[in-house]
Formats: C-alpha cells, sequence, structure tokens
C-alpha cells in the first residue's frame, strides 16, 4: 500500500486497527465509492489513491475538515460533503459503498461526543448499522457491495443481506471483520 500522510485532528477518530483492515484488506474494486463517516479520511484517499472516484460523508464538522484537508496533503480529489448518512447523496448511485461504523455499545470510555459518535452504534452497537443497510441499497448500483467492519460487541445485527467475512482480526476484548453485503 502506498504510504498515506494523515494528519489527526482534535474531535476526529483517529485511525485504529478497523481504519488499517479497511485499508490493508479490501477487495480491488474500481468505480464510484461512497464512504460513509470518513472520520480523517484515510479510506477515502486509500480509495482514491487506488483510482476510485470517491464521495466522503461524515456528519462531524471536524471530520469533514480533516478529510479535506488529509486528501490536499496526499494529492487527491475527493468529494467531501457534510451530513447524516445519505442525506447529501439523494438520488445518487454508487459501485461500492464503505464504512468502518460506529459499532460498540455506549460506554463511559468516550467524554467527548464527537468521538462517542464516531464509535458508538446505538443501545447494542449495532443500531447504526442496522440503519444504513436498511437505507443503502437505493444508493448502489445493479451488483453493488457494502463493506463494513462488525464487531463480536455488537447484539443483535439481524439484517436482510447477503455476508461474507473478507478478514478476520482478535484483539483482547473483541473480534473485528471485515465483511461484504450485497443482495
Amino acid at each position: 500500500m502506498e504510504e498515506i500522510k494523515i494528519e489527526n485532528f482534535e474531535g476526529v477518530y483517529e485511525p485504529a486497527e478497523d481504519s488499517w483492515m479497511v485499508c490493508n484488506y479490501l477487495p480491488e474494486e474500481l468505480g464510484s465509492a461512497l464512504e460513509i463517516g470518513c472520520g480523517s479520511g484515510i479510506i477515502s484517499i486509500h480509495l482514491a489513491k487506488r483510482g476510485n472516484t470517491v464521495t466522503s460523508v461524515d456528519i462531524n464538522r471536524k471530520a469533514v475538515k480533516a478529510t479535506k484537508y488529509n486528501a490536499n496533503q496526499n494529492q487527491v480529489n475527493i468529494e467531501v460533503l457534510e451530513g447524516d448518512m445519505f442525506e447529501k447523496v439523494k438520488g445518487r448511485k454508487f459501485d461500492f459503498i464503505v464504512c468502518n461504523s460506529p459499532y460498540l455499545p455506549p460506554t463511559e470510555e468516550y467524554n467527548d461526543p464527537e468521538l462517542a459518535l464516531a464509535v458508538e452504534g446505538g443501545p447494542t452497537g449495532s443500531e447504526f448499522t442496522i440503519e444504513l443497510l436498511s437505507k443503502a441499497e437505493e444508493y448502489l448500483k445493479t451488483g453493488g457491495n457494502i463493506y463494513l467492519i462488525i464487531s463480536s460487541k455488537m447484539k443483535n445485527l439481524n439484517v436482510n443481506w447477503k455476508r461474507e467475512i473478507i478478514r478476520e482480526e482478535k484483539f483482547f476484548f473483541e473480534r473485528l471483520t471485515l465483511e461484504r453485503f450485497w443482495k
């Protein structure tokens, strides 16, 4: 993987093992990519360096700023939008969607609400992912895929999508998988 320079911004999720798993193991797809929850921009930058046309969305204004800055530093062109999930891309379709979604149940660990937004996926950890998958189909081109990080800490992730594990990594407190979802 080509080197990516990332500057961390206060109030923005710093790339961690889940971000690197997506960058290192995401299958080679080419086309139009949508990243939901771009954070620092590392995944979007990685996709752009592979030759994809990338649109990045984040609800956190600081993350939008961080992604724009880091894309510029890495000399890639990415459309970066501030918004909640799909609200800023209505009527558009993408070849694939990527999201390192918030997947943890609420915890006292994150006293910064912006960072909590980036990691806490709802009461069971699954609510954000379920909502994303319930809306995603209308934003995918025929045959499109969705790539998500799934945590063993998530509960009740019952969705009507086919899925396969691309990569699994175990950590002392959880198991993370990079998974492909499709209809």
